[in-house]
């Protein structure tokens, strides 16, 4: 895998970032763009999930970019509780599609909690991903989320043992979907999946690779 810090620019601000992509890539590799977990509570673009994902990705052949929110970090800004997030996430994906080497229609998106908050709120950015997971989404999340609409491939897992995601109310929810999205608990995780992130990582990689090609 081989790793680049990068910079681009949104909302008038700039963001930092880093490009993962894979050591012995073919010509063209589908690409997906990280979202991570929530900023006042220590979340950033090296968050263990948001990492597990994004190496277990490059060793599928997928290039990923993670990168930190405003105010998170070198990236400028103050946090604004999700109503403005999804200005960086969008030019994440203007940033990744023009990465030499990342093919612009095999593009993803992945968020972990927080991440999927800002993900799940907003439709042009889901607009954006051929495929979209989501990691340890809250249950008000997925509520009335534009994505329910949308025939896209989807992806969530959580861990059984997440007090801040109510899992047992997801089926109900992904009921009312156009596309119901695919869904995994594992039992022995909790919403920061220590000592799971390599399971956890897999599964989302594998649904991506799928989807993406």
């Amino acid at each position: 895998m081989r790793q680049s810090a990068v910079s681009f620019n949104a909302d008038g601000l700039s963001f930092e970032g880093i490009v993962a992509c894979p050591s012995d890539a073919p010509t063209t590799v589908p690409g997906v763009v990280i979202c991570h977990p929530h900023p006042l509570h220590g979340g950033n673009m090296d968050n263990n999930v948001v990492l597990a994902v994004s190496f277990t990705l490059a060793e599928q052949g997928i290039a990923s970019l993670r990168f930190n929110f405003r105010g998170v970090g070198n990236s400028q800004g103050q946090h604004t509780k999700g109503e403005r997030e999804h200005h960086e996430a969008l030019a994440a994906f203007d940033f990744l599609q023009s990465w030499p080497g990342v093919d612009r229609r095999r593009l993803g998106l992945a968020g972990y909690s927080f991440g999927t908050r800002v993900i799940l709120a907003n439709p042009a950015l889901q607009k954006r991903a051929k495929a979209i997971a989501l990691v340890s989404p809250a249950i008000e999340a997925l509520e009335g989320s534009p994505l329910a609409k949308d025939k896209r491939p989807s992806f969530l897992i959580t861990g059984g043992r997440d007090k801040l995601v109510q899992s047992k109310a997801w089926p109900s929810v992904l009921d009312t979907f156009a596309l119901r999205p695919g869904s995994h608990v594992e039992p022995s995780a909790d919403h920061f999946w220590v000592g799971q992130e390599v399971l956890m990582a897999e599964k989302v990689a594998q649904f991506l690779s799928r989807h993406l090609g």
